[in-house]
């Protein structure tokens, strides 16, 4: 198995709120420097003042060395990895490989496209590509000690919210915006990261480190076209209203891995069960999280007690997302 990545080393730059949700943990956290505080609750923000806690266990992490580790493992399980490489066309089922100073070619009975929202296997699949909300995130260090992960909505956050992943005395603190309602994600960060250490949240605004990137929010795709399959982000699996996407990505990763080695091995019908799988275990949430998120949309500019009622039926923190 051959994995090509564009970047040059695994995990970096990190582009990522770097939560782990738990059952992830219990399988793959358990390198030495993976894991940076454990969390058990989630704190959910509400315009109109309302404060709503909420069990979510899990970490938040240091998501380039999680990376790293499950490089190693593919590795140990006998992937090549060419870092700093990229695919840049597919025709007859021949990819090109761009790397430093040449291109060469290779024919893989399989291709799986885990490459993020941006995909081009995507593109070569002929699937349009999907909706997304831009990301920023600055780590910063912290006024105080957080023991949660902390939730932020607003109408100064539009089409997504704020916030603060604590990782001991720094937090990464960030927001999601959709384009279209016309402000940068740096200057709603900034009046967001303004407003944190106006209430002593934060000890400074200056960064340690900036990242950032697109979020996929447009809910599940097709995942598989003749000897090409999708996974992750490329694929839809990150969840429309959350923007979490590390559990999905992981499962639909192994599956992908499984489907792939059978069919490369002379089995090629066995793509069709991935395809099956995540109809079965992946899209029927996503498909009701990206209804959520639409119903959601007309809210954004409404006052705080109305913007409130409607995350009070479409954010993941409370019952009545689960009811219908």
């Amino acid at each position: 198995m051959l994995v090509v990545d564009r970047k040059k080393e695994a995990g970096v730059p990190v582009q990522c709120a770097e939560f782990v949700p738990f059952p992830v943990l219990q399988k793959y956290g358990h390198a030495a420097g993976v894991v940076c505080q454990s969390v058990d609750e989630m704190r959910t923000h509400l315009p109109d003042g309302d404060i709503i806690c909420t069990r979510s266990r899990g970490a938040v992490c240091n998501r380039d060395r999680f990376d790293k580790y499950l490089a190693g493992l593919a590795a140990g399980a006998g992937a090549e990895i060419i870092y700093g490489a990229s695919a840049s066309r597919c025709e007859d089922g021949v990819v090109s490989v761009n790397v430093p100073g040449r291109v060469w070619e290779a024919k893989p009975a399989v291709i799986v496209g885990a490459d993020g929202p941006c995909s081009i296997v995507r593109r070569w699949m002929g699937l349009r590509a999907n909706n997304c909300v831009r990301g920023r995130q600055h780590l910063l260090p912290l006024g105080l000690r957080l023991r949660t992960t902390e939730i932020y909505f607003s109408n100064g956050i539009p089409g997504g919210y704020g916030w603060v992943f604590p990782k001991g005395e720094v937090a990464n603190v960030g927001v999601g915006v959709e384009p279209h309602h016309g402000e940068s994600s740096l200057s709603v960060l900034s009046r967001f990261v303004e407003d944190l250490y106006s209430q002593n949240i934060l000890m400074d605004v200056k960064p340690l480190s900036v990242t950032g990137g697109l979020i996929p929010v447009g809910g599940p795709s097709a995942v598989r076209r003749d000897n090409m399959i999708l996974a992750g982000d490329a694929a839809g699996h990150c969840h429309p209203v959350s923007g979490a996407g590390v559990a999905n990505a992981i499962f639909a990763g192994e599956l992908a891995g499984e489907a792939a080695a059978r069919a490369a091995a002379g089995k090629m019908s066995l793509l069709a069960e991935y395809d099956d799988a995540c109809r079965l275990f992946l899209d029927p949430g996503l498909k009701k999280a990206a209804g959520k998120r639409q119903s959601l949309s007309s809210f954004w500019g409404k006052g705080p007690r109305q913007l409130s009622a409607a995350l009070k039926k479409n954010w993941i923190a409370f019952e009545a997302y689960y009811q219908d």
